[in-house]
């Protein structure tokens, strides 16, 4: 586990580099501190950034220029994964996972893809959730942050609603701070409604 501001840092370096700026968007609780500039006085275990599918290669591309791809941390070669399907790949910097996962538009579904490997979970897994009724405007946009700077996320209406639902206590400050930044209760409820109908598929 990491503090706030440490983790702030690591992800505002990818998500502001000019190679990946607007190609990488940062997802989950990180983006609402992320954005205010504040603190969450907890623990992080990560950063999470999902990617257009179209735009993973310029990833694994950017991360091996940086000396930091990791091939057995990419989905690519799990062996569970023997279609070679992309579910994204992760690097460590200082033992700080950062992941990059991709997602895409079909059939007016949007599908994001995950992965777990064995050494953070009982075994390797490919992990792909549908949500109906999406489009990637709804589930991505741009923040300014206080610098003027455009940091590129997913809403803060599909973090609450993801979140909204685990209801964690880790994640009852998220959530607190989301409603301080504010929220469109339209696209909220879009989404809500898109997650009780969404599928998870978990493989093998």
């Amino acid at each position: 586990m990491f503090p706030c501001d440490l983790v702030k840092e690591k992800a505002l370096a990818f998500g502001l580099h000019p190679k990946l700026k607007g190609k990488i968007f940062l997802a989950g609780g990180l983006a609402p501190w992320v954005i205010s500039g504040e603190n969450s006085n907890r623990l992080h275990s990560d950063i999470d950034f999902v990617v257009p599918l179209s735009e993973m290669e310029t990833v694994r591309t950017f991360l091996k220029e940086q000396g930091l791809y990791d091939k057995n941390h990419d989905s690519l070669f799990l062996s569970c994964n023997q279609e070679k399907i992309d579910f994204g790949t992760e690097v460590f910097l200082d033992g700080l996972p950062v992941s990059f996962t991709p997602f895409f538009e079909e059939n007016n579904n949007l599908y994001q893809r995950d992965f777990t490997t064995a050494d953070f979970s009982t075994k390797d897994s490919l992990v792909t959730l549908c949500l109906p009724n999406l489009s990637p405007e709804d589930y991505i946009t741009a923040y300014a942050l206080s610098d003027g700077q455009k940091l590129y996320c997913t809403s803060l209406e599909f973090v609450y609603a993801k979140k909204s639902r685990k209801n964690r206590p880790k994640d009852q400050g998220d959530l607190q701070k989301m409603k301080q930044i504010g929220l469109k209760e339209d696209l909220l409820q879009h989404i809500s409604a898109s997650f009780s109908q969404g599928a998870l598929e978990i493989k093998p």
